[in-house]
């Protein structure tokens, strides 16, 4: 065989053949798989809800204050069904005004502010007069060993006269004595009882309770007293001629 006879074959020699397995494409002709499709199209929808979560929750209350908002119909009160509630106010306010009658006592009566010191002398709805007075200085008083203690102060509520004096006589009760540091004497003696010092006149309240006149004047219109009421002289003389023994003090 000649060199040209073998060149010859080798030129005609077919082409090297690739070999196809069935089902199986070329690596490149291959297409993405449907799967990858899918999970990417979900992630994507997640991330999108997540996101318009968040933004719902931030402005949830701006959308709610955006709304438009319905009033209540405005409520109207005809001529006669205002007539009507004024004549049932009017009628309660009369029955109002019986009921406070009843309490008003007939005979004079004193009222008492303890906070402003003051006394109004009053008879039914008219004022008669009117004038400073002194009251309890709520102080407290304690022994040195502590067991005993007094308050000084005015009782309040509605007290009636159980007595009137003349030239009222002050006994002086223990505390008077522990006050000024001085030993306590025996319930009747002698140097337990002072002249003079009570004014021309006295009403008894009860309790060791008195209205009476004082020595000490300027101290008027202040809180000075260990319970009972003083009054200056003026005032002291038209309260006992006005007040009966039963009558009514209202002390507030």
């Amino acid at each position: 065989m000649n060199i040209d006879s073998q060149q010859e074959r080798v030129g005609n020699l077919p082409e090297e053949e690739t070999i196809s397995i069935p089902g199986q494409k070329s690596p490149s002709t291959r297409k993405p798989s449907i799967f990858i499709s899918l999970l990417a199209g979900t992630v994507a929808i997640i991330v999108i809800t997540v996101l318009l979560t968040v933004i719902a929750d931030r402005f949830r209350d701006l959308f709610i204050a955006l709304l438009p908002v319905k009033s209540a119909p405005a409520m109207t009160m005809t001529e006669k069904q205002y007539a009507k509630e004024l004549q049932n106010q009017k009628r309660l306010i009369d029955s109002q005004k019986k009921k406070l009658k009843g309490f008003t006592p007939v005979q004079n009566y004193l009222i008492i502010n303890s906070s402003e010191n003051k006394i109004i002398l009053m008879k039914g709805n008219k004022v008669l007069h009117e004038g400073l007075c002194s009251t309890g200085s709520y102080t407290v008083l304690k022994t040195s060993d502590g067991k005993e203690k007094w308050v000084f102060q005015t009782p309040r509520g509605m007290l009636r006269v159980q007595n009137k004096l003349v030239d009222p006589v002050w006994r002086m009760p223990d505390w008077a004595f522990i006050e000024e540091g001085l030993p306590v004497p025996p319930p009747f003696a002698a140097e337990r009882y002072e002249y003079n010092v009570l004014g021309d006149y006295a009403l008894d309240l009860g309790r060791g309770y008195l209205i009476h006149g004082t020595l000490y004047k300027r101290f008027l219109g202040m809180p000075v007293t260990h319970g009972c009421v003083r009054l200056g002289d003026q005032e002291l003389k038209i309260v006992y001629d006005s007040l009966s023994i039963g009558s009514r003090v209202f002390i507030y």
